[in-house]
């Protein structure tokens, strides 16, 4: 039985961001508003320079800074809180500017989601298929629902009257997670469960955490529709934070069909504790537990895209591997050694130098003619001038 791993690098032929392009883009983007009121360090002056100097730091990649404050916060020190309140604050920054960056891609990602056509052919194959992302964004959505693909993501279609004024949500109730109830295909059904392990841009929680909801654009919105829901929302809050004078870090604040003011908990999971239980986290457990069920089950996983920088998958994997009748297939264009978690399996790990495009081709193939070819290359030049404008935003101006 197959399974499908996906990390950054899957969406990286969308235009999405590597890890170091993206965190060049947000430190150059917060070092250049770090004396306006973005961050709040009236209660301790001092860890501005401190943070400024974390910023700076260019050894560092995202993740590891928020892991930098979060160290900080569990020390319980006199700087704790101002250390919990910016790693807080640096996370909805990563938030935002991803949400920015799916926005400027969506022109490329709508003509190069037409290369992923070998998804259908796939699905014949393998009729009831697990696809596990760790990504926050919602490309694998758009792929599936571009290419006409029935996919649930455990989320049920009950929307939930009171915050539909804000977006279209689907919905998952607290009840519903604790009974293990979650909306996926059984094996004997066609579709994909898609399960995302680290949160997502569209997924926030409310009430609580007693219920959580997922964007749900309506079936005949075009591509980028999904993008433009997550943006209501946004805008929503900006627009009441606006009229109030004031806004939260973590959340957003909307008002619901009656008027009464309500906290869009982000789900996005990020930094260095990820699943430890030291944190309190929003990303719903249950999805990273159905990830290590449905694993057993599986026999044959494509990685596509993943550094194997997380060492909660990577336990997950280790364990796994070392069943009877198990093999991992690494999609990764530019990777030549295995991952050290996994030399002591070297023989059950084959590396292809595929991205997903080349993964989805190899099960429709096809004859690439001068067009095709001069597309493909086309679509090589603007990824690369992405990049080279993310690597290209520091120092800041």
């Amino acid at each position: 039985m197959k399974g499908i791993f996906l990390g950054a690098g899957a969406s990286y032929e969308c235009g999405m961001p590597l890890v170091w392009e993206f965190t060049n883009v947000l430190r150059a983007n917060i070092l250049k508003r770090l004396d306006t009121h973005l961050f709040d360090f009236r209660e301790n002056p001092s860890f501005k320079a401190y943070f400024q100097q974390l910023l700076s730091n260019t050894d560092l990649y995202y993740e590891e800074m928020i892991g930098k404050l979060e160290a900080i916060q569990l020390e319980r020190g006199n700087l704790s809180e101002v250390a919990r309140t910016t790693a807080l604050q640096l996370v909805d920054c990563v938030q935002i500017l991803l949400l920015e960056d799916q926005e400027i891609t969506t022109r490329l990602f709508a003509e190069k989601v037409k290369d992923y056509s070998g998804i259908s052919s796939l699905l014949t194959k393998h009729p009831c298929l697990s696809v596990f992302s760790l990504n926050h964004d919602i490309n694998f959505e758009e792929i599936c629902k571009f290419h006409n693909i029935d996919f649930r993501d455990g989320f049920f279609d009950e929307q939930i009257k009171r915050y539909s004024n804000i977006a279209i949500f689907k919905s998952l109730r607290k009840e519903q997670i604790d009974a293990k109830t979650l909306n996926f295909f059984e094996s004997t059904e066609k579709g994909i469960n898609l399960i995302k392990l680290h949160g997502s841009l569209d997924i926030f929680a409310v009430e609580d955490k007693n219920v959580y909801l997922k964007c749900a654009p309506p079936l005949n919105a075009p591509l980028g529709g999904h993008v433009q829901e997550i943006r209501k929302i946004e805008q929503h809050s900006i627009k009441l934070s606006q009229a109030v004078g004031t806004r939260t870090i973590g959340e957003l604040d909307v008002t619901d069909n009656e008027g009464e003011i309500q906290f869009l908990r982000r789900s996005l999971l990020s930094g260095a504790n990820k699943f430890k239980g030291t944190f309190d986290q929003v990303a719903p457990i249950a999805f990273f537990e159905e990830f290590k069920r449905r694993l057993t089950k599986i026999t044959e996983l494509d990685v596509i895209g993943y550094g194997f920088g997380d060492n909660h998958v990577n336990e997950v994997l280790e364990s796994w591997i070392k069943k009877k009748n198990t093999k991992i297939n690494i999609y990764d264009p530019r990777r030549e050694t295995l991952p050290e978690c996994l030399t002591f399996a070297a023989e059950k790990i084959k590396i292809i130098n595929f991205g997903l495009t080349g993964y989805f081709r190899q099960f429709e193939p096809s004859e690439e003619d001068q067009l095709t070819q001069l597309r493909n290359e086309a679509f090589i030049t603007v990824r690369e001038n992405l990049r080279k404008k993310r690597l290209g935003s520091w120092p800041p101006a």
